[in-house]
């Protein structure tokens, strides 16, 4: 379809364009800073890298090793991970903590070293934190040091992306004051995932995932759309997480008749399902934060951020076990990347939760996520800065979009519908034929949406999101067996030719009608 193209906008030229200021964008703009190119950073404001509690995983101790790593890795993600990706961010994974405490983060100290969590998944201790607000502090001390480095950031929204002959080029974002096309040489987009797509979702923004949906229409592929990681323990009825830490220091987990009925530090697949499955036999499930006393851990000072919850929403854990459910909490899957976040159209990067190296393979080990967008956000910068001195910028011939008749849409009742949609038939336990229900009625979305997307902004944006979701569906439905954050209750074992499979989506396949 023909990109959108306002009337009236601003221009400007820069050399490189970074959509997103979490943990990976910001790395990514500050190693370029550091190496004399400053980027423009275009953020819509906070993202999930704020909310993170846990911490970032990397080896440290002299009983741990970067292979035990890679292997705990491995067996979280069932195999499917791409080794190449484990290795690098494992093995890099001291050079990423030194990085963060470079630019200012004060990981959490005794008196002898910094001091790790153990979280599940993990064999050793690994996780450097800062208190149950890590991604609060690493959000807080990289915008300082972006800020010392004077690097620009632009308050706004990613629109539309413009290539010229097989090349990114420029892009349209929407800011307070109108239109403004960005003209460049590169452009990163670390945008975040598609979780708030799920009708429970732990995502700080209120819907996401559309610019997944953009870097299609600019020729990018996504992969591993059908792996939904969903976090085993969020207060009930709200978005707020309660850290696999928690897990880690020593709380249960319990059902209404005061049974425990998993391991608690399992990976968070089967710990997700375990729960869920409870919950479908009309049980109710706590957390129990109580052993944790019995051990003389005073919540408040280990879990300032989750005490605050708690208290702020009327729970006392040192008196009662707190109500949890699970909630769709990371999107594995992403726009496939090489290992220099390179993707398949020319000069357009992608890092973080946007992004998909491989690394994660079936199920994302926990903590590893700030790991991979630290690491892999350094390699793409440093390919940038290596490359950008020989690279031509291309020129933009942009003619005017006219919208035509005003359309009238109901953008939350659409929203809602998807959300619905993926909660109740693409969530923690899936079945092909809820997935060929939701495929149909997703279809039926981009049908009354299609001639929408060319006429308002707001119709591109629905028509896109809807685009994100089916993709999920379509990689759901042909991976036909049960591995980690995907399982089949019709195929509930995994087997072995899937295990070597890995699905990418295209533009063409998911405006393909059935």
């Amino acid at each position: 379809m023909t990109p959108f193209v306002p009337v009236n906008y601003s221009p400007s030229e820069w050399e490189v364009v970074i959509v997103g200021d979490g943990i990976a964008g910001l790395s990514c703009a500050l190693l370029l800073a550091e190496s004399g190119i400053k980027p423009l950073v275009v953020t819509r404001g906070k993202g999930n890298t704020y909310l993170s509690q846990g911490g970032i995983a990397a080896v440290a101790l002299k009983d741990d090793s970067p292979y035990l790593h890679y292997l705990d890795t491995l067996r979280a993600g069932r195999l499917l991970n791409d080794p190449l990706a484990v290795k690098i961010a494992v093995y890099e994974g001291q050079r990423a903590i030194l990085k963060l405490t470079q630019w200012g983060v004060d990981f959490d100290k005794n008196d002898t070293f910094f001091e790790l969590a153990l979280e599940g998944g993990h064999s050793k201790r690994r996780i450097f934190k800062v208190k149950d607000y890590t991604g609060k502090a690493i959000y807080e001390s990289l915008h300082r040091k972006a800020k010392e480095l004077k690097i620009p950031f632009l308050k706004g929204e990613l629109e539309e992306i413009y290539t010229s002959g097989g090349k990114v080029a420029g892009a349209l974002v929407k800011t307070e004051k109108g239109f403004e096309v960005l003209n460049f040489k590169v452009l990163v987009l670390a945008v975040g995932g598609a979780c708030s797509l799920y009708l429970k979702n732990t995502n700080i923004q209120s819907i996401g995932g559309e610019t997944l949906g953009t870097a299609l229409w600019a020729g990018a592929k996504l992969i591993d759309t059908e792996f939904i990681q969903f976090h085993p323990t969020v207060l009930k009825g709200t978005k707020y997480l309660i850290s696999e830490a928690v897990r880690g220091e020593g709380a249960i987990l319990v059902n209404e008749d005061g049974e425990r009925f998993v391991n608690e530090l399992a990976p968070r697949d089967e710990v997700a399902r375990a729960i869920y499955s409870q919950i479908k036999k009309g049980k109710s499930v706590f957390l129990d934060f109580r052993p944790l006393t019995e051990r003389g851990i005073k919540i408040e000072e280990r879990f300032p951020q989750i005490w605050g919850i708690l208290r702020e929403c009327g729970f006392n854990p040192y008196e009662q076990a707190i109500p949890i459910e699970p909630s769709a909490h990371y999107f594995i899957g992403g726009i496939a990347v090489d290992t220099y976040g390179r993707t398949s159209v020319e000069n357009l990067y992608a890092v973080g939760e946007c992004a998909c190296t491989g690394m994660h393979g079936a199920n994302r080990l926990a903590s590893n996520s700030l790991l991979e967008g630290v690491v892999f956000a350094l390699r793409t910068a440093e390919d940038i800065a290596l490359k950008l001195p020989f690279l031509r910028k291309e020129k933009l011939k942009l003619k005017p979009t006219y919208f035509g008749e005003e359309v009238r849409l109901n953008p939350q009742g659409v929203i809602k519908k998807i959300q619905n949609l993926l909660w109740e038939r693409v969530g923690i336990v899936r079945k092909g034929v809820e997935l060929k229900t939701a495929l149909r009625e997703l279809d039926e979305i981009l049908a009354f949406l299609e001639g929408k997307r060319n006429r308002s902004l707001e119709g591109r944006k629905l028509f896109d999101l809807t685009l994100v979701a089916k993709a999920i569906v379509l990689n759901a439905l042909r991976r036909q067996e049960s591995r980690g954050a995907h399982y089949r209750q019709d195929f509930p074992f995994e087997r072995e030719t899937y295990g070597r499979m890995r699905f990418e989506v295209s533009l063409e396949e998911v405006l393909k009608s059935p």
